[in-house]
């Protein structure tokens, strides 16, 4: 099998199928948490929809979430006059089904017992009567509020012709442990393929980890709804660039010694004998004679 083919079929196996049982369990949620909003604001048209990978067409297997975005009429100020009135409200509402855990801007639900659901619930109200732009509470950081645009942010994604790489990247962070959030790194890897989105998926996956490895002190991204507005510098930490750097130095080293396979593993394997280890990458990448597989699970 080449490597592009190995590579194609492992994205085949991230995928996420209508009726699985993982999005059975989301949509599930889902529709409950639905069902409690409008119950709750019977008179308030919210926009409660799909955010976050699976709108963009970049969910994964291995780590996935389910963004849901609750937003109000900008007129509207039956669930709050503020916006961190209106975040407490839904939170308040929600905590009486969930367990909720507030985020920055987000709302993140588990169950009774503390298990993660992996859904998030973002409340914002419209900026205007257009339903375009909207405001967002940050209940961290200097500014108390964001603007944004959750159609700009998809569309950005799911057109950018480079979902498939994305998919590819998010799961090679999620195997080495990189602790980034999702955003960013869709805004990176579209940022390095807009000169040059040629070639096979090999090629394309190859080219954003050697510029995360060489150019990664001078990548920039920014959000595409509001450039001026939102800053993302926080989200490249300079130990985040150099952590990038250097896995994806390693990366590219052990594919190019070992093959793809070595980097990620046999594509059936189950995902207990998958936990990223990091420092194995970096020695496979200088052995030769009997590497140890960075999937393996070693203790």
């Amino acid at each position: 099998m080449s490597n592009s083919n190995y590579l194609q079929e492992l994205l085949d196996s991230q995928e996420l199928k209508d009726g699985c049982n993982e999005l059975v369990a989301l949509d599930s949620h889902r529709d409950e948490v639905d069902r409690i909003l409008r119950e709750a604001y019977p008179y308030s048209n919210i926009t409660f929809t799909h955010g976050g990978s699976r709108a963009k067409g970049t969910m994964i297997r291995d780590d996935y979430d389910l963004d849901e975005v609750c937003y109000f009429e900008n007129e509207d100020t039956t669930a709050g006059e503020t916006l961190e009135e209106i975040y407490e409200n839904i939170t308040t509402l929600l905590e009486q089904s969930y367990d909720v855990r507030q985020k920055r801007s987000a709302l993140r639900l588990c169950d009774s017992k503390g298990k993660d659901l992996k859904i998030d619930v973002i409340p914002g109200r419209y900026t205007d009567g257009t339903k375009t732009d909207v405001f967002l509470h940050q209940n961290e950081g200097d500014k108390e509020r964001l603007k944004t645009n959750l159609e700009v942010h998809i569309r950005n994604v799911r057109d950018s012709g480079c979902t498939d790489v994305i998919k590819l990247g998010k799961l090679w962070r999620t195997r080495n442990g990189i602790k980034m959030k999702t955003f960013p790194l869709e805004l990176l890897v579209i940022e390095v393929l807009s000169s040059d989105n040629a070639g096979s998926l090999e090629d394309r996956f190859k080219r954003v980890l050697e510029a995360f490895a060489n150019e990664m002190d001078t990548l920039t991204i920014e959000d595409p709804a509001n450039p001026a507005g939102n800053d993302l510098s926080s989200c490249l930490t300079d130990k985040l660039r150099g952590e990038l750097s250097t896995i994806a130095q390693n990366t590219l080293d052990a594919a190019g010694e070992h093959g793809w396979r070595h980097v990620f593993g046999d594509v059936q394997k189950s995902q207990a004998s998958m936990i990223p280890r990091v420092e194995v990458l970096r020695a496979a990448a200088a052995s030769v004679a009997t590497p140890s597989r960075p999937w393996a699970n070693n203790g």
